[in-house]
């Protein structure tokens, strides 16, 4: 089964969307410095939230520290792909673990989005 079709979509009309109050200006300027961002949304079903991040995409120094600390702990080494890549959004999303973990979860699929090719000249 493909990591992307795990993916469980729910219904989040009614929640209460908490995204640390970016504005649609902010995201612009984020874009302008950053290049790329994304946004990682965790519904929580149980008191009705979607919370909101906004990440970068890694730059070596960041995965030069992700894959040195992934030798020891997994754990530590996906917060330091969120810490780095962090740009903004729920403050929930930052500080509970569970919120945390699943975003993080959902980072990592930025990887295997591109494809590349060798070639014999």
């Amino acid at each position: 089964m493909e990591k992307e079709n795990m993916t469980i979509d729910i219904d989040t009309t009614d929640y209460k969307v908490i995204n640390g109050d970016i504005t649609d200006e902010q995201l612009s300027s984020l874009k302008a410095r950053h290049g790329r961002v994304v946004e990682i949304e965790v519904a929580d079903s149980e008191f009705k939230e979607l919370h909101r991040g906004y990440f970068r995409r890694p730059d070596m120094k960041t995965m030069q520290a992700f894959s040195a600390t992934a030798k020891g702990n997994d754990v530590k080494a996906a917060e330091v792909m969120f810490d780095n890549c962090w740009l903004g959004g729920s403050a929930m999303m930052k500080s509970d673990a569970v919120y945390k973990l699943q975003a993080v979860g959902e980072l990592q699929n930025i990887f295997g989005k591109c494809v590349s090719k060798l070639k014999n000249l």
